[in-house]
């Protein structure tokens, strides 16, 4: 492959991780209510969540998905902000299921601070700012 082959790399519009599910309800319950994100497709067996520009979740009925719920465990969602105190109330006032809860104490030397849950799938959903000393 030549140098110019392998620099020019095509655009991209946007990405897209998708989950699948047996309980539809509960997934879009904790992604639309629990944490507030906006629906921006709903086709009943898939929907879309954005998370940030050209960045969503997607949720597939694993009735008709090309994968059946339950094989969450290699799989993580982690999601940059710099509200990382306002998206934990905010998930703790929703009920979320914690792995890993915020600790406020986190010494400046780690990489990240940062909090884990669990979604209704079984889906670890990680909230992280980086810290500016690490």
């Amino acid at each position: 492959m030549s140098d110019a082959t392998r620099t020019a790399i095509p655009s991209t519009e946007g990405q897209i991780t998708f989950f699948y599910y047996a309980d539809m309800d509960a997934a879009e319950r904790f992604y639309g209510t629990v944490l507030g994100f906006e629906k921006t497709f709903d086709k009943g067996w898939v929907k879309f969540f954005r998370l940030a520009d050209h960045a969503q979740v997607g949720l597939i009925d694993e009735a008709r998905g090309h994968h059946k719920a339950g094989h969450a465990g290699g799989v993580m969602l982690s999601i940059e902000t710099s509200e990382l105190e306002a998206w934990y109330a905010r998930a703790k006032a929703g009920g979320a299921e914690f792995i890993k809860p915020l600790n406020p104490d986190r010494t400046t030397n780690e990489l990240v601070n940062a909090f884990l849950m669990r979604d209704p799938g079984g889906y670890s959903v990680e909230f992280f700012r980086f810290n500016e000393t690490a």
